[in-house]
């Protein structure tokens, strides 16, 4: 059984696309958890109306990513087997309707691992957001695996990564209960999905991202980002203290000092700083020609 955790806040027509891509897969082994966090748009009666088959749970709005992920995860630990999975999916993206069947034919080649998807852009769909990435702890340098569709095509069907996305990736139920549940403390939004990932790869489980495993996302959708979309100096600026922005520094601080020995945390975070500043700075000379 698989057992898909969503968490939303608002965007009640992003939601519908998704639980409707979702009743179109082929495998049908598989149980929808959402999380409505303090949802105002009229999702929680969309949901109850239109797909009275998926688990809602209720959160308060401030859950974040994170905390929402781990209601769903904690619920599913009660009910479920350890042989399992917990495919954890954001809300703005859809998947055609072989897409679970060929994940959970993926993991059944590769026991013992975590299997990634590929994200690309929903509006422009041979353009990669992510599909895992290998990550330099000396030089704090991350390198996606691939920009485009094309070259995806061309490279072995199982790619080796240091960290996987939370969009599409799934997890076997027996991680969980072996390697605990994603950090909400110090990893409120962003982060938390590879942090868990290189967990449980320091753990003895295997993280591979499947070239036939693609999640559609719609990438304007997401948070304080100037790599997708084009921000406003004044957001730009924001993006570096802001919960919803991959940029936080607090929190990619807090990201480093989870892995790293001491003596390395402070070179790696004033690397991966400069790299964030200096590339969201060239992005918005960029976004202005």
């Amino acid at each position: 059984m698989i057992y898909i955790i969503i968490p939303v806040h608002n965007r009640k027509e992003f939601t519908r696309q998704c639980l409707l891509s979702l009743r179109q897969q082929t495998y049908k082994q598989f149980k929808v958890v959402v999380i409505d966090d303090g949802s105002t748009d009229g999702t929680e009666e969309m949901l109850a109306k239109e797909f009275p088959e998926v688990h809602v749970i209720k959160g308060d709005g401030n859950l974040w990513w994170t905390a929402a992920m781990n209601l769903g995860v904690n619920y599913v630990l009660k009910i479920s087997k350890d042989e399992d999975y917990i495919l954890t999916l954001n809300n703005d993206l859809y998947v055609k309707n072989d897409y679970l069947e060929n994940i959970i034919n993926a993991i059944k080649n590769k026991p013992g691992s975590l299997i990634g998807s590929i994200s690309v852009d929903a509006e422009e769909q041979s353009k990669i957001l992510d599909a895992g990435v290998k990550i330099n702890w000396i030089t704090a340098k991350y390198h996606n695996l691939s920009e485009n569709m094309k070259e995806m095509k061309e490279i072995d069907e199982y790619l080796r990564v240091d960290a996987l996305p939370g969009r599409g990736t799934l997890i076997p139920v027996e991680v969980f209960r072996k390697v605990g549940i994603f950090n909400h403390k110090l990893l409120p939004h962003y982060g938390a999905d590879y942090e868990f990932s290189i967990r449980a790869k320091k753990r003895g489980y295997k993280l591979f991202v499947h070239h036939k495993l693609i999640v559609y996302s719609f990438s304007k959708e997401t948070g304080l980002n100037n790599s997708i979309k084009k921000l406003k100096w004044s957001e730009w600026i924001k993006s570096y203290v802001a919960i919803k922005s991959p940029n936080n520094l607090k929190y990619r601080w807090n990201f480093a000092k989870l892995f790293l020995p001491k003596v390395y945390v402070v070179p790696f975070f004033i690397l991966d700083s400069m790299r964030v500043f200096f590339g969201g700075f060239k992005n918005q000379i960029a976004s202005m020609k």
